[in-house]
């Protein structure tokens, strides 16, 4: 071989050794070269301007891009969730406010804290509000009265024509409807409020009667009202029977004096007075209205009881004045007299009257522990012993000193009445106790006849 064609092969293995290593480390160093390394990023592909190099991180991935209309609806059902709960916070506050009112003081803290996701800071305030009323009760001190009604008087001017001519029967027994609606507001700017008489009078563990304590807010003063024979067998004048409304609300029938039979909401003394709380609900004690004082013979509330459709019309009407907050009272079968309540009482007659009250009344209108006097007459011996045998241990009769003594075994609670006798010759009691009678007394009434 000439020497220049051994230079030559020398040449040629030296390019293909020197080749052989430059490949060699081309592809076995993965580390990428550093930024600012001279040469770096030769040979690899450029990012261009504006663009995103892809994620390769392993596990991870780009998240996907939302769809508008999809965004747009997921901003509208959240507005829609936080109308339900401002809808709903806004019912649950004005249920918790008129239940505070009414004196359902745990009854409204309950219902704040039902919904842990919708209370704010006005919920927040009502619950102090109402933890600050309940510690600030007070216990009752004075005396507890009780005043009662008989139906109202709604023309006066059909009953009594004459001015002139002094009149007893209703025109003493009796208030108007005018005057009612008068007196109401005045007993509640003086504080009163109307309260149960279970609340009042209870059986301790052994059965010995007592008078329970009573807890209210300053300045409020317990009210016992109660209502005398609602048989609405008065005539015209008067309404003429208590029925239920087309939406199941009790109503008055009433035939006015040009003999047009209508339908009012304000045609005697429960009426007015559910009215009148629901304007004010802090004028009754836990939804107390008062007591209803039945008696048989005639039958209540413009029903004669002499058959089951009459029954029944009853005890619907019955049943509704409880749900309203009106409880019942015994006030005899047969509201006689004669032998029966008065001087000349006999137990043989109260045991009588007390079985017929039961047989008639109970069915439409349920047991009753109260028992409300006929002529508010207090009986006495064998007679009263009927009565609490009979399971009636709260006996009210009529005392305008309005006294209350407990006994062992009941209590006995005296009661004013409220008519024109009352406006007349106790005009002083009522002016002190509950009303101003001149701003209460209706300009259509007359004379009365007893001294």
């Amino acid at each position: 071989m000439n020497k220049h064609l051994k230079k030559a092969l020398i040449t040629l293995a030296t390019l293909l050794v020197a080749a052989t290593v430059w490949f060699v480390s081309c592809t076995t160093d993965t580390t990428p070269p550093a930024d600012d390394a001279p040469g770096a990023g030769q040979g690899m592909i450029q990012e261009q301007p504006g663009s995103q190099a892809p994620d390769t991180t392993p596990g991870t991935a780009s998240p996907p891009t939302k769809d508008p209309a999809q965004e747009e609806a997921e901003r509208l059902e959240q507005e829609r969730l936080e109308a339900e709960r401002a809808q709903k916070r806004s019912v649950i506050l004005e249920q918790s406010e008129l239940l505070y009112l009414g004196y359902f003081y745990e009854e409204a803290l309950a219902l704040l804290n039902d919904d842990e996701d919708i209370i704010n800071e006005e919920m927040k305030s009502l619950e102090d509000e109402i933890t600050q009323a309940i510690d600030s009760l007070v216990k009752f001190e004075g005396d507890i009265k009780h005043i009662f009604f008989h139906s109202l008087i709604l023309y006066p001017e059909h009953l009594f024509p004459n001015l002139n001519v002094p009149t007893g029967g209703y025109n003493e027994g009796f208030a108007f409807q005018e005057e009612l609606i008068r007196m109401l507001p005045q007993l509640y700017e003086r504080g009163y409020v109307l309260y149960d008489i279970n609340r009042i009078f209870s059986k301790d563990e052994n059965g010995t009667m007592r008078q329970n304590d009573i807890f209210l807010p300053p300045g409020k003063i317990p009210l016992v009202l109660s209502i005398d024979d609602p048989s609405y067998h008065y005539g015209i004048g008067f309404a003429n029977r208590v029925l239920l409304d087309e939406h199941g609300e009790i109503a008055t029938e009433v035939i006015t004096p040009s003999r047009e039979t209508i339908i009012t909401y304000d045609g005697d003394v429960e009426l007015v007075v559910d009215a009148f709380v629901k304007e004010h609900p802090d004028f009754s004690y836990r939804g107390h209205k008062g007591i209803i004082a039945a008696t048989g013979y005639m039958g209540i509330f413009g029903y004669d009881l002499q058959t089951e459709e009459s029954r029944q019309e009853a005890k619907a009407v019955s049943d509704k004045m409880k749900e309203n907050g009106w409880i019942f009272a015994n006030h005899s079968f047969t509201h006689n007299r004669t032998g029966f309540w008065g001087p000349e009482s006999k137990a043989s007659n109260i045991r009588y009257d007390v079985r017929r009250w039961r047989e008639q009344m109970e069915p439409v209108i349920g047991q009753t522990n109260v028992f409300i006097a006929p002529f508010g007459y207090t009986l006495r011996g064998e007679g009263m012993q009927v009565i609490i045998d009979n399971e009636y241990d709260i006996y009210c009769n009529v005392d305008f000193n309005q006294r209350i003594t407990v006994h062992p075994t009941y209590a006995l609670m005296g009661r004013i009445e409220i008519g024109g006798y009352s406006l007349v010759r106790y005009a002083n009691t009522l002016n002190r106790d509950f009303f101003d009678v001149a701003s209460v007394i209706h300009h259509h009434r007359p004379p009365i006849i007893s001294g």
